[in-house]
């Protein structure tokens, strides 16, 4: 290229019109915006549209429910609550059907369970179930308590018999005195008092014996109720059954502190066990027949 082309090309370079670059939303450059040429207007522009976009979405979020409406939106929360807290209560109460687990792990779920289940009911539910809860606790406490009154009302009754019938037994003058109880504690009750002017119970109680006797007039059977010393003493004028429990049936002649089951001439043996070697030979001289022997000869053939 020559001198004089490189010069005419200057020249068209410098007579051009210059020209800026500006892109949307930059608001940058001279005489953008509102053709005024002011620099701030445009960033006033974009400020007023960021403005009115954000009072528009504003506006949109301001939306306002009826009652009908918000009752329907916690309905259905609700639903989906209680949907999800049966699915859980069904899964815990198969799984409390394994009887692998241990005992620990059994009252953790059977706790979760119940949290689970109380969640579930409605209030009217919670109040039938919290009611039911405290008749039974106060079931179980009534029963606990009637078992130990029970308990206490068995030892006191037990007690009382027994003492009056040893009792009887030893101011009836008995060999062993425990003989006496455990005959006549199977027929032995303590019954209540009654006062016998007005027919009214007294509050006090007494042991009475019902014993199978003899009526002395009718010679029927009869049921007798007599007191533990009436019982005793109604044993000791029957020798034949009892004679051998009371120190009055020992055989004459005998020591009065043993016993020996009957009399001489009565047909009652004598327990070997508890006579002397000086009473055995005694009965063997003059009754041997008391001891199970043939009668003496000798005695029986004289005159």
């Amino acid at each position: 290229m020559t001198r004089q082309e490189r010069g005419e090309r200057m020249n068209v370079l410098y007579l051009c019109r210059g020209r800026l670059a500006c892109f949307e939303g930059e608001g940058a450059g001279v005489g953008a915006g509102d053709g005024t040429g002011n620099p701030n207007a445009a960033q006033a522009a974009a400020a007023a549209a960021a403005a009115a976009t954000a009072a528009g979405g504003a506006g949109g979020a301001a939306k306002t429910f009826t009652q009908d409406e918000v009752n329907r939106f916690l309905a259905e929360d609700r639903r989906k609550h209680q949907t999800a807290l049966a699915s859980v209560e069904t899964k815990l109460q198969e799984a409390l059907n394994d009887k692998t687990m241990t005992e620990a792990t059994r009252k953790a779920l059977e706790e979760n369970l119940n949290a689970i289940q109380g969640q579930l009911r409605t209030k009217e539910q919670q109040l039938a179930h919290e009611k039911k809860q405290m008749e039974e606790a106060h079931g179980n406490e009534v029963t606990e308590l009637k078992k130990k009154a029970g308990f206490w009302e068995g030892l006191y009754r037990e007690s009382t018999v027994e003492r009056s019938l040893q009792d009887a037994a030893v101011k009836g003058d008995a060999f062993n005195p425990e003989q006496i109880v455990v005959l006549l504690r199977p027929m032995t009750k303590l019954l209540e008092v009654v006062d016998e002017k007005t027919g009214k119970t007294t509050g006090k109680y007494k042991p009475m014996v019902e014993m199978n006797d003899v009526d002395p007039k009718t010679g029927e059977p009869v049921l007798m109720v007599r007191t533990p010393e009436e019982a005793v003493k109604r044993m000791k004028e029957l020798p034949e059954t009892y004679g051998n429990l009371f120190k009055s049936g020992v055989v004459s002649g005998i020591g009065a502190g043993t016993a020996t089951g009957g009399a001489p001439g009565g047909g009652s043996r004598v327990d070997v066990r508890k006579l002397t070697p000086q009473q055995y030979r005694e009965i063997r001289a003059k009754n041997p027949e008391l001891l199970g022997l043939r009668p003496n000869r000798r005695k029986v053939q004289q005159p």
